[in-house]
């Protein structure tokens, strides 16, 4: 469903005495992702993981490589099929209320006609029929995630992209997400899940492989399927690698 060849993506300076220089944020990027697939994207700060994201989205364009999904570029995808996605950090208008927010979001992502059905089974499954009058900008951290979650069950999508779901959350909700996301998965065995966090007990739960970035490069790919028994936890393994990068810088 995705084919990453060689993904390239500069970001020119624009500060005064930097002007014409570049940062490579991506650097030689190649990974085959298939149908069905839940992908894990993990690395240090400034690896590159919201650059891959916001690229796979569709809201940049790689320097150079291609980056298609579903045979399309990213951005012809998400405006064709949609992309039920959960940004790191949350930006819902606050004057709306949690309801009038999730019919907002049903009515852009051609929910149809059972549109009322869905934003009702999203408000009852995310736990959210107390709050479903009051602003978005008067929830706490942990609701305004749970709304986050709700709208990506508005409309049905082939791919999901979430990043740092779990932010905000507590362990009953992590939990819970954890059951969303698997029903999710089982309601079409092509759909395709994204996510990149730093909870990496958590990817390691939701997905199936995991990309490992650093310095804007894939340094590792982990099959978690065809861990064995008494293999090292992902969080082990990337600290093994972490340090190893340490050891030879």
């Amino acid at each position: 469903m995705i084919h990453l060849e060689n993904v390239i993506k500069d970001y020119r300076s624009v500060l005064p005495g930097l002007r014409g220089s570049s940062v490579r944020a991506l650097d030689g990027v190649t990974a085959h992702v298939t149908p069905g697939t839940a992908l894990g994207i993990i690395g240090l700060n400034g690896a590159g993981k919201s650059t891959l994201l916001n690229l796979l989205l569709g809201y940049l364009r790689a320097t150079s490589g291609s980056a298609p999904i579903g045979g399309l570029e990213p951005r012809a995808y998400a405006q064709r099929h949609g992309v039920s996605y959960i940004p790191e950090r949350v930006a819902i208008p606050p004057k709306r209320s949690v309801r009038g927010a999730l019919e907002a979001y049903a009515m852009l992502g051609n929910a149809g006609l059972d549109a009322q059905d869905r934003v009702n089974s999203a408000i009852n499954r995310l736990g959210l029929t107390e709050f479903e009058r009051r602003r978005v900008g008067t929830l706490s951290k942990g609701n305004l995630q749970r709304l986050a979650v709700a709208q990506t069950l508005l409309a049905d999508r082939k791919l999901m992209v979430l990043d740092e779901p779990t932010d905000g959350l507590d362990p009953v909700w992590v939990a819970e997400l954890r059951k969303i996301i698997g029903d999710w998965r089982r309601g079409d065995p092509e759909r395709v899940l994204i996510v990149a966090s730093h909870n990496l007990p958590e990817v390691e739960r939701l997905t199936d492989r995991v990309l490992v970035l650093h310095a804007g490069r894939v340094r590792e790919e982990i099959d978690l399927r065809g861990a064995k028994p008494g293999s090292p936890k992902l969080e082990e393994r990337f600290l093994e690698l972490v340090s190893g990068w340490s050891e030879a810088a």
